[in-house]
């Protein structure tokens, strides 16, 4: 749903590392050069051209051709997975394999998205709806938190389709061009994109919208440094979005998680019970702080339930 793939983070790695006998490079700290405009519209194209199952398959098996000829970004994922499987290495390099192949299906999925293509069959069932009412009935506007897990690109048709308007914030695409193109595919689907980025003043927009009851999506797990708090997940320090707290204390918007997991061959909408907060206490950073913390908490059990679906190919941790 909220895209923030160019974001890196200050590393502790060494220079170098061991991984068995092989001896690597340190992992690369931003994302994939792939993911630029090009690289994506040639995707596009392929959704565009191929029959759906032929595409998926093609995707998967790029992502896994990928996955085993660049050995550092690997790495990267391979270590994002050991905190929650308990530090061992090997399993977390089964699960990376896995989490490869679903990515692929996740790209083959998202572009027919964005290519305009049907969706209708791949948004499955869906479950909470009864939460985003309540929430949306307090006239305070709605904030929809969610991570980059399946593929939350989809709760934007998905509420589109149920007449719900929706807003996502994002951050710059790399690259010429990239952000107007994916602005233009999610306007297709009637879904409007909030680019913000390191401007503080970007949210006053934002804020304005939720005080006259907008719905607004959020990524929480891949913030910029300057709307990063530092949270424990899994036991490990974690860098979370505080701008979920930020928008809460200034807008008192209701805040609903909700994340979109691969379920079989479709994507099932899951909305959580809304995270309750006082308001006023969070004039406080250290309350805000709190509250990201909560957030995160929510959905440490979602993230290892579907551990092969938390999409992070940057390095998460302390």
């Amino acid at each position: 749903m909220i895209k923030s793939k160019n974001v890196t983070r200050p590393q502790r790695h060494p220079d170098l590392m061991a991984t068995g006998r092989a001896v690597l490079r340190a992992p690369p700290p931003g994302p994939s050069s792939l993911y630029r405009s090009i690289p994506w519209r040639v995707g596009i194209q392929l959704a565009r051209v191929f029959p759906e199952r032929l595409c998926g398959s093609l995707s998967r098996g790029l992502a896994c051709v990928y996955g085993a000829l660049a050995r550092h970004r690997r790495e990267v994922v391979v270590r994002n997975l050991m905190p929650p499987l308990n530090h061992e290495r090997a399993a977390a390099a089964r699960k990376a394999g896995a989490l490869f192949r679903q990515f692929g299906q996740k790209l083959a999925d998202l572009w027919r998205y964005e290519a305009g293509l049907p969706i209708g069959h791949l948004l499955g069932a869906s479950s909470g709806w009864e939460h985003f009412a309540a929430a949306q009935a307090r006239r305070r506007g709605v904030l929809l938190l969610t991570i980059h897990l399946g593929n939350w690109e989809f709760g934007g048709p998905w509420l589109t389709g149920r007449g719900v308007a929706l807003q996502v914030l994002t951050l710059p695409e790399p690259g010429r061009g990239f952000t107007q193109m994916r602005r233009a595919a999610r306007a297709r689907w009637n879904i409007r994109t909030l680019v913000v980025g390191e401007d503080p003043f970007a949210f006053v927009e934002v804020i304005r919208r939720l005080e006259a009851g907008a719905t607004v999506a959020l990524l929480m797990d891949r913030p910029v440094a300057s709307a990063a708090a530092r949270v424990e997940l899994f036991g490990q320090g974690f860098a979370a979005s505080l701008a979920a707290a930020e928008l809460a204390r200034a807008s008192g918007c209701a805040l609903v998680p909700v994340y979109l997991p691969r379920v079989g061959r479709s994507y099932e909408a899951r909305v959580l019970p809304p995270v309750d907060y006082d308001r006023s206490s969070l004039r406080e950073r250290e309350a805000r702080q709190q509250l990201t913390q909560r957030i995160m908490s929510v959905f440490e059990p979602v993230i290892r339930e579907r551990l092969d679906q938390w999409f992070h190919f940057v390095p998460l941790w302390d």
